[in-house]
């Protein structure tokens, strides 16, 4: 018996278990389709000529997207034609959000491909708005032998009705309710009709199947709710034109359906599935990925195309080293169309795991588009959970005959059209069916709280326009007429429909934008795409779609106390693998981690100055009036590589402990700034006179721009200032469970050398010829003998200047962690290059320019080259700076101990303080680099408590 209540509480029990399970999975997603076409709105063909021609869609993706934008996208049938897809999203608002954020990408890229060829572009759902001959050389030309083949196949029979762009909808359950109702049947019912058992995927294949042909009762409503392309391309006076029709889905009207596809008992059951689709492909009549039924069940198996694309690949190469004999020129099409057969054979018996509707327009509001998938999703599970429900919709000759006209009669007429009831055969009205079905649904909807969503829809069935009788009234009061349809639809109409719906994308994805934090997987990815998306639009000065809420729209996440709200932000940057300090970095990450804390400032109100012109970024932060403030707190977003193998950006929490990369170094420190800060500014003053400055490339050693050094010189350069006091925020907790880090006075320096030996190339067999020095000196011709030479002398040198051992553990350090001569597996060829990478950490009470000195004679005492790109001495922050006191007081208050002064070994930004005026302070935290990296979660809260104590003192001292 159907309990709505019970149904809703298993289902949401499902949803939480399968989350926890798997949190980059999900439930619902979309395939979206657009039409690119000129300022003209002619369709965008191709650009250049000859062998470098490109498919303007190629262009658009190669030169217009990044990479990870780029993988959301793929080809279509026309040169014109772009499909996107979202990732599966547990909830309809994350499916929803992300769509509407793909297409405020599309827009962007559109405007960059316009400003390079000085032409306005637009996108156009639906129908191409001019008539188009269409033929091979429409397609592609990147696309695979294979799918060109299926393509060509297509545009013969069907020509420009493919020509169409419209909205894929996947829906599906969570798995674990399928587990639990599979389990719990009585085992008589988990055998199949010859008695075999099943398994849990013979069960899920027999659920989307029926609700395959279930749905399909209901896709004449999904028509009509989703309606949005009244316009037609007509021919007028012998040219031509665009026609406002009285059609509301103009693309379902044009879209192929043949029914030769659209067969009887096709989804009747598993079984049926099985026969019918095999008799297909065997005839023909089924070719490639052309079932193109309105509902239709679909498995997560890799894509048909995809393995054929292997295929066809595979037969080039097989006949290219001639393993196979090629005996007609058309011999290679023949292989790839008999590939094409196996395969789709191989693939039709997989486990299915998701419905596809292929039905909906697009260009529709955010809550209508909301409503709409919720209307599926609801459906899907009434189906799933009440056996009786419309199961009179057998999906045979008769109910195919009715389905097919109410699908025709809804692309016509939508929400006004008369059909006859799926499930009954008596007349009704489609608003009437619309009130019968959500009257079906209410009672599930409200125990899962998504009555509100279906509001649009619930307007809709009591005589709301939907969105093609919408934009019929907006295209007429643009023309300035109230005319029947047909009327033809001037060129500048088009262009402001088209500007209108980038208006509205732009709202959209604004509100969108004021999700904060990473209270579950759906917002975690949204605000990921947000990140990268606002990237994008970082060299635009003024991108169509910025990505940005406005100031102060920001829908704030509530959090039990102050350190989970710092722990959610930290976690969100440690999923960025911001990696530098490797040949493998990841630039493009580490300015998505700049990008989230520009935004997440920006939209809390600080003041901020983005470096973004160079390599790396960097951010300097303040409170109002405080942007060039004595007191410079500093930190880094960058880190290290991760050990291979290890999860380090899936942050987790353990007991006391945050794991992670840059968990301890140092992205926690960094979160609690910002947070600090945040709360300072909120707090509505007066102020401290402090500011932030954050950089991306720490990691690195900041040697090239925008490094610390870099900032400080431009603000000394322009403004005029430099700070009194650098506080570094790495960590000063060193054993790792310190609940109050030590403040650090006294920090190392780093100094880095690379010692170049140069020689000639020549056989190993022959005397070496050795060179005179200008000093006299005869060195070794073998570069090997140099290095190995130079690194004894320079460790005797290091040894006169450094201290290299102490007692109390204060010393300098000094390591040449690389060697290169020679090329690896040659041994007859001696080296022509060499060399020997020093690294030294030298204390503040050591003398660096002597050493300096000494060393630039010896290597040309040797004919070697020396490169110096970072020699800085360390640092000691003078005991009577009035905001180091401060601070000491602030910590000793917060604390109710005696704060322990230390000194730092590995070396800070720190060092760049002016006049050595910088100190480190942290919290605690192990494994900086390594595999167990973590930090000390208690520490946190006390950091915090004691820069509130510190704001204090420096509000005093700007008092005085």
């Amino acid at each position: 018996m159907y309990d709505p209540g019970q149904t809703a509480d298993k289902y949401q029990l499902a949803l939480k278990t399968g989350r926890d399970a798997k949190p980059d999975g999900g439930l619902y997603g979309f395939e979206l389709e657009w039409n690119l076409l000129d300022t003209q709105f002619r369709p965008l063909l191709t650009i250049g000529s000859g062998p470098a021609q490109l498919s303007f869609v190629d262009y658009l993706r190669a030169e217009c997207l990044s990479p990870w934008l780029r993988d959301f996208s793929q080809l279509e049938v026309f040169h014109w034609m772009i499909e996107w897809a979202t990732r599966p999203y547990y909830q309809p608002r994350g499916a929803i959000f992300e769509g509407r954020l793909i297409e405020g990408v599309l827009i962007n890229a559109l405007q960059k491909a316009g400003e390079a060829f000085d032409e306005r572009i637009y996108t156009w759902p639906g129908n191409l708005p001019i008539l188009t001959e269409v033929d091979h050389s429409s397609i592609p030309g990147s696309w695979h032998l294979a799918k060109r083949i299926y393509l060509e196949r297509c545009v013969d029979i069907y020509g420009e009705t493919l020509a169409t762009a419209g909205t894929h909808t996947n829906l599906s359950l969570p798995d674990p309710l399928f587990t639990w109702d599979f389990m719990h049947l009585p085992a008589n019912e988990r055998l199949g009709k010859a008695g075999a058992a099943l398994f849990i995927d013979d069960y899920k294949s027999q659920f989307y199947i029926t609700a395959a042909r279930l749905l399909r009762a209901f896709a004449s409503l999904f028509i009509a709710t989703s309606a949005a392309t009244p316009f037609q391309a007509q021919v007028v006076d012998g040219r031509s034109a665009v026609v406002l029709s009285p059609y509301d889905s103009v693309r379902n009207l044009t879209f192929p359906n043949p029914t030769e596809l659209d067969v009887p008992d096709l989804y009747r059951s598993y079984e049926d599935y099985l026969r019918i689709s095999y008799d297909l492909v065997r005839s023909g009549i089924r070719f490639g990925n052309n079932n193109w039924t309105p509902t239709r069940a679909r498995s997560f198996a890799e894509p048909v195309e995809r393995l054929i694309a292997i295929t066809s690949e595979q037969l080039h190469d097989l006949y290219a080293h001639g393993l196979y004999v090629l005996g007609k020129d058309d011999q290679v099409d023949e292989l790839a169309r008999q590939v094409e057969i196996q395969n789709l054979m191989a693939r039709i018996n997989l486990p299915m795991a998701r419905v596809e509707v292929r039905t909906d327009d697009g260009s529709h509001s955010l809550e209508v588009d909301i409503a709409n998938l919720t209307f599926k999703h609801l459906l899907l599970l009434r189906i799933y959970a009440d056996d009786t429900f419309a199961r009179s919709f057998r999906y045979d000759r008769e109910d195919i005959i009715r389905a097919r006209k109410n699908e025709e009669l809804a692309a016509r007429s939508g929400l006004n059209a008369e059909i006859e009831h799926p499930l009954t055969a008596k007349p009704i009205t489609m608003r009437e069916f619309l009130t019968w079905t959500l009257n079906e649904l209410r009672p599930l909807a409200e125990a899962l709280g998504m009555w509100e969503d279906l509001n649009p829809l619930i307007e809709m069935a009591a005589g709301a326009p939907n969105t093609a009788e919408r934009l019929r009234k907006e295209t007429k009061k643009l023309m300035g007429t109230s005319e029947a349809e047909p009327l033809e639809v001037p060129l500048e109409v088009l262009q402001q429909l088209a500007r209108d719906r980038e208006a509205q994308v732009s709202k959209d994805v604004e509100q969108i934008s004021r999700l904060s934090g990473a209270s579950d997987p759906d917002n975690d990815r949204l605000i990921e795409f947000l990140q990268r998306a606002r990237d994008e639009t970082r060299t635009s000065p003024t991108p169509s779609i910025s990505f940005l809420p406005s100031l102060g729209s920001v829908i704030e996440t509530a959090y039990p106390d102050k350190t989970s709200e710092i722990l959610d932000l930290a976690q969100q940057l440690i999923r960025i693998p911001s990696v530098t300090a490797s040949p493998d970095e990841r630039l493009d990450e580490v300015w998505r981690a700049a990008t989230l804390i520009f935004d997440y400032v920006r939209r809390n109100g600080l003041g901020v100055r983005y470096y973004q012109a160079e390599k790396y970024p960097a951010l300097l932060i303040g409170l109002p009036g405080q942007l060039q403030a004595p007191v410079m707190l500093c930190g880094h977003f960058d880190v290290v590589e991760a050990e291979p193998g290890a999860r380090q950006f899936e942050p987790w929490i353990e007991g006391d402990y945050l794991w992670g990369r840059g968990a301890a170094d140092m992205k926690t420190v960094v979160a609690t700034y910002l947070v600090w800060i945040k709360d300072q500014f909120r707090s509505g003053g007066p102020y401290p006179p402090i500011n932030l400055l954050l950089i991306g490339n720490e990691e690195n050693g900041e040697i090239e721009p925008m490094g610390t050094p870099h900032v400080l010189k431009i603000l000394s350069e322009e403004d005029n200032y430099a700070p009194e006091l650098v506080i570094a925020g790495e960590r000063t907790g060193e054993r790792g469970n310190d609940a109050w880090g030590e403040i650090c006075t006294q920090n190392r320096g780093v100094a880095r050398l690379e010692i170049i030996a140069r020689g000639r190339r020549s056989h190993t067999g022959l005397s070496p010829t050795a060179k005179r020095t200008p000093a006299g000196a005869v060195p070794p011709a073998d570069l090997t003998e140099r290095l190995l030479l130079a690194r004894a002398g320079i460790t005797g040198i290091l040894g006169n200047y450094l201290t290299l051992s102490s007692l109390d553990g204060w010393q300098s350090q000094a390591k040449f962690p690389f060697i290169h001569v020679g090329t690896e597996g040659v041994y007859n060829i001696s080296a022509d290059h060499g060399s020997l990478g020093v690294e030294i950490r030298p204390i503040p009470q050591d003398n660096l320019g002597k050493l300096r000195v000494e060393l630039v004679e010896y290597c040309n005492s040797l004919d070697l080259e020396l490169r110096i790109p970072v020699f800085e001495a360390g640092i000691i922050c003078r005991e009577d700076n009035r905001y180091l006191v401060k601070l000491i007081d602030a910590v000793r208050s917060a604390s109710e101990t005696e704060p322990i002064i230390g000194k730092k070994l590995p070396g800070t930004s720190a060092r760049f303080a002016p006049d050595g005026q910088g100190i480190v302070w942290g919290q605690s935290g192990s494994g900086p680099h390594a595999r167990d990296e973590r930090h000390y979660i208690p520490s946190i809260i006390n950091y915090y408590r004691a820069l509130d104590a510190y704001a204090k003192n420096l509000v005093e001292i700007v008092q005085r």
